[in-house]
């Protein structure tokens, strides 16, 4: 592209409606961090009491308002993630982390819990104080996982993605509508790309650049908290979940992980049970 070449990806038309789709949105979307999530949920099922986690089905999937910021600690939210199964969430570009969230799957009461995490985060390792940043470039990730408690949060699954392995998932999966909530601008490479107020339907790099560029801050950290979210939401669904191990297979080798796929048919039954169900997905502030 020439360097006076805009690409406007201002969203036309009637803004689509959220459908949040069922619980193992979480397993399959995690695990290529746009579909793991239902691998986690299947993973889940290993800790929770599959009656409680079947039988709360009834009610309405919201969207709860954000309580406090971002960057607040997360042993404010320890008694959340303590009746849940959390996994921790990365993508990186070669060495430098690009974002990290912890993803909570509270199964009994069918919600899930996205909390992104400044890379400047601290934690307590046997190698001393670091923050997240450190720790992924000098500790592993099962290392790096189990750090946090020392915040009080117990986290026993990881999934890591590249920035490139993440564009190949999204290309496979589709795109993604993803709510904007004003107006974005920025330069990439003297390319300027700019989004408006709305329902832009993303895919593969421009979901990326959008998560990457488009905001600063604790502001960023929200809008990849949503990004996740609404990943989560479109590509949970009976139809891929019927794609079976192959699927699975797929997904599982572009991320860095340490689910399995004896995590994944051990609880196939639990997984398509949960797929009738409905679940509250949202970004803990």
């Amino acid at each position: 592209m020439h360097k006076k070449d805009i690409i406007n990806f201002a969203p036309t038309g009637e803004k689509k409606k959220k459908q949040i789709p069922g619980h193992v949105t979480l397993i399959i979307v995690l695990c290529l961090l746009a579909f793991a999530v239902s691998v986690f949920i299947i993973l889940a099922v290993n800790d929770f009491d599959i009656g409680r986690a079947l039988g709360a089905r009834e009610a309405e999937t919201t969207l709860p308002a954000e309580e406090s910021t971002i960057a607040s600690d997360i042993e404010d939210d320890t008694a959340q993630f303590a009746e849940a199964v959390n996994f921790l969430l990365l993508c990186s570009n070669e060495n430098e982390l690009t974002f990290c969230q912890i993803v909570s799957v509270d199964a009994a009461n069918n919600k899930i819990r996205i909390k992104p995490l400044p890379l400047d985060y601290s934690l307590e390792l046997n190698s001393g104080k670091k923050n997240i940043t450190a720790a992924f470039k000098s500790e592993s990730l099962s290392i790096l996982a189990a750090a946090f408690s020392s915040r009080n949060v117990t986290i026993k699954k990881y999934v890591h993605v590249t920035e490139e392995n993440f564009k190949r998932l999204m290309s496979n999966l589709g795109a993604v509508p993803v709510e904007i909530d004003g107006n974005y601008e920025f330069n990439i490479d003297a390319v300027k790309y700019t989004f408006s107020p709305g329902v832009q339907n993303m895919t593969s790099d421009m979901l990326l650049k959008y998560m990457k560029f488009a905001q600063t801050g604790e502001a960023a950290l929200r809008l990849q908290g949503h990004t996740v979210a609404s990943i989560f939401r479109q590509h949970f669904s009976q139809q891929n979940y019927m794609k079976g191990e192959s699927f699975f297979s797929t997904l599982i080798n572009l991320v860095d992980t340490n689910i399995t796929a004896f995590d994944y048919g051990a609880a196939q039954d639990v997984l398509s049970s949960m797929l009738s169900g409905t679940v509250e997905i949202a970004v803990v502030s």
